[in-house]
């Protein structure tokens, strides 16, 4: 018995896609894989590269607020002979002393300040500041964090009584704009490491000496880009800096050297 014209029409109606449909669909739909992925990808680069960006922002406007606040406070009780310690005298800042220039990164600067502390009575007969009533802090940027070390109670020669107050920070620069000011300039490192170069020139201040950033420790710890690169891995990564000038309003009036 010969089948029926519509059996014949059932049977052939169900018979599905052929190999060639199968192969084309495969192929729309990796191809839309691949697309999805790299779009993600990018995102999610955009996205470190932004959130990176915002938080290396946060802690240099953050730092340079701190740094500017003890500035602000510098040469507080002073009187027109100033204190010593430990054989040198003091300024309200000093810039590069020689005692704490040894653990600094290179081609940045340190500034120790010094203001009188809550001991001290600016209107008495025992106002005058001394190394019993004083605060010393010492600022320097070390493999790339701002760091800050009470230059009164510990050895500032030594790494270990150096503590972080911010970190992504790659250069300190301070100029003293006058015996009563101070030109105070932080450069910052977003955290995210781009794969193509990004900076091709150092960022720059008011100032009188140049920011340099060639050899500038980065974080190799998952790439081979310092031991590829050398000086000029530093290019991969964004920078931006602040910068203020902040007067020592406390020797103003005094007539002594604010800045050093």
């Amino acid at each position: 018995m010969f089948p029926s014209k519509q059996s014949i029409e059932a049977t052939l109606s169900q018979r599905g896609f052929t190999l060639v449909e199968i192969m084309v669909a495969m192929a729309i739909g990796m191809l839309g894989i691949v697309i999805i992925m790299q779009m993600a990808t990018m995102f999610d680069s955009q996205k470190r590269t932004t959130t990176g960006g915002d938080d290396a922002q946060n802690a240099g406007a953050i730092a340079l607020f701190g740094l500017q606040q003890n500035i602000q406070q510098s040469g507080y009780c002073f009187s027109t002979t100033p204190p010593t310690l430990n054989g040198a005298t003091l300024t309200p800042v000093t810039r590069n002393l020689a005692a704490i220039n040894a653990l600094k990164d290179a081609n940045t600067d340190t500034i120790l300040v010094s203001y009188g502390n809550d001991a001290c009575a600016p209107d008495s007969a025992s106002g005058v500041a001394s190394a019993t009533n004083l605060n010393v802090l010492a600022y320097a940027v070390m493999n790339g964090n701002l760091m800050q070390c009470d230059y009164l109670a510990s050895n500032c020669a030594v790494a270990a009584n150096w503590v972080q107050i911010a970190s992504d920070i790659v250069s300190l620069k301070a100029q003293c704009t006058s015996t009563q000011s101070v030109r105070v300039a932080l450069v910052v490192r977003s955290t995210q490491l781009e794969k193509t170069v990004v900076t091709n020139n150092a960022p720059t201040w008011a100032g009188a000496s140049a920011i340099v950033l060639t050899g500038t420790t980065v974080d190799a710890s998952a790439t081979d880009l310092a031991a590829r690169l050398g000086g000029n891995a530093w290019q991969y990564y964004r920078y931006k800096t602040f910068e203020t000038v902040v007067p020592v309003r406390n020797t103003i009036w005094g007539g002594t050297a604010g800045c050093v």
